[in-house]
């Protein structure tokens, strides 16, 4: 099944002129990792992808997203997690999820069951009422993550899940997002420019070069048909 299809993404920006179209699909139940070496080229396709700014006249026509016309819909059935946290440090873990979910419209018996459900499956049922600013850059995104699943989504798109986190820390959010993709079905899309990354956890790869779509298959088949013996030195550029 497809949880949705990308076709004929074309985004024109003062810093993005998208050259063609940008074709691929996102299966139901996978994990979806676009390697990207342009940060903003990264950012503005998740945003499309999030239904943060719009492509061009039409797209939503000819797209099973339909944008424009269910908006609604498609943002009720994603949860986001950004490069940037969006908590508030002076509130303890519980309180910020607690505030996320009434501005999500969840009722009080729903949010009574529902924080300490995320919290614990992302490890943080013991830290729920310590203030953020106390809590280590991976509980951070713990927590962010616990935020964006607060609504039960079907997808989860992400922005450069690990930045800033060091190894240990990289291959703990690696483990959670591949346990919450087995253990709960949730699609999960996100955006890189890590090949490590891409390969640690992607069921398949879209490969972004020039703004295009240049490769897209599973990890293993993309480094045997494309000889590469070692990881992409891609730069994050602004």
């Amino acid at each position: 099944m497809t949880a949705f299809t990308v076709e004929n993404l074309i985004r024109h920006l003062e810093r993005l002129q998208a050259r063609g179209p940008i074709p691929f699909d996102v299966k139901s139940g996978e994990v979806f990792g676009i390697l990207c070496p342009c940060g903003q080229d990264r950012r503005t396709l998740l945003a499309i992808l999030m239904t943060m700014i719009f492509p061009v006249s039409g797209f939503a026509e000819r797209s099973p997203l339909a944008i424009l016309g269910n908006l609604g819909d498609m943002r009720r059935n994603m949860g986001i997690v950004l490069e940037k946290p969006v908590l508030d440090p002076a509130l303890t873990g519980r309180e910020n999820l607690d505030l996320h979910a009434r501005l999500h419209g969840l009722g009080d018996e729903v949010r009574r069951r529902r924080i300490p459900e995320v919290m614990g499956f992302v490890g943080l049922a013991g830290s729920a009422d310590a203030a953020v600013e106390t809590y280590s850059p991976v509980m951070v995104q713990h927590l962010e993550i616990a935020r964006a699943n607060l609504t039960h989504p079907e997808v989860l798109f992400l922005a450069e899940p690990t930045k800033g986190l060091d190894d240990p820390g990289r291959r703990e959010i690696w483990g959670l997002l591949r346990r919450l993709n087995r253990e709960r079905r949730v699609t999960i899309v996100f955006t890189t420019h890590d090949l490590d990354e891409a390969e640690a956890i992607s069921t398949r790869v879209a490969v972004m070069d020039g703004r295009e779509v240049v490769a897209l298959d599973t990890p293993d088949t993309l480094r045997a048909v494309m000889a590469l013996d070692t990881p992409l030195e891609f730069d994050d550029t602004p």
